[in-house]
């Protein structure tokens, strides 16, 4: 499990752990199927399909209680996919660093666009060239994405030491608490 020190992080473990346990399935069930998958058999390509929209979704999970915990402001209305991954990818003076750099905040708007044809199009539209691209992508972007989710909690709990130490008060103030 991942642990962190600084509240507003507390309740992120499990969700990362969630994460990180869809991704090893999808790993133990490719490791048996890999075939059915390279042959484009839809139970195969569904299943994997699911497993990288379930762990988009673990993604954004995490991002929108960081929204709400260190921002306090969480993205509402029909653009709130988009807009929480522009929020994440914005340093916010004074209350964190952008939580996404370029290269991640790219892969996962282009996992957040998969998760949108998994969930709305019923897995008609599922290639297998696609649903591998998006797996492959999944790989890379969620290890990355749990270790800027560490470094932001790292950076946070240093900026909350300095200020218990007499610092100006300047930083960290919205992500220790409201």
């Amino acid at each position: 499990m991942t642990a962190f020190k600084h509240p507003a992080f507390a309740k992120l473990s499990p969700k990362i752990d969630r994460a990180a346990r869809e991704l090893r399935q999808i790993e133990e069930y490719l490791s048996e199927h890999y075939s059915e998958m390279a042959l484009g058999e839809w139970g195969a390509i569904a299943a994997v399909s699911l497993g990288v929209h379930n762990i988009y979704n673990g993604i954004e999970d995490v991002l929108l209680s960081l929204a709400n915990d260190v921002d306090d402001l969480v993205p509402k209305g029909p653009s709130m996919h988009q807009d929480v991954l522009d929020q994440m990818s914005t340093e916010i003076a004074g209350i964190r660093p952008a939580v996404l750099g370029p290269a991640l905040y790219e892969a996962l708007g282009e996992l957040k666009g998969f998760r949108y044809l998994v969930r709305h199009r019923y897995g008609f539209d599922l290639k297998t060239d696609k649903v591998q691209e998006n797996l492959d992508r999944a790989r890379e972007a969620f290890p990355a994405f749990v270790e800027a989710i560490v470094s932001l909690e790292r950076t946070l709990t240093e900026e909350s030491t300095d200020d218990n130490r007499g610092g100006d008060g300047s930083k960290g103030g919205a992500a220790g608490g409201h």
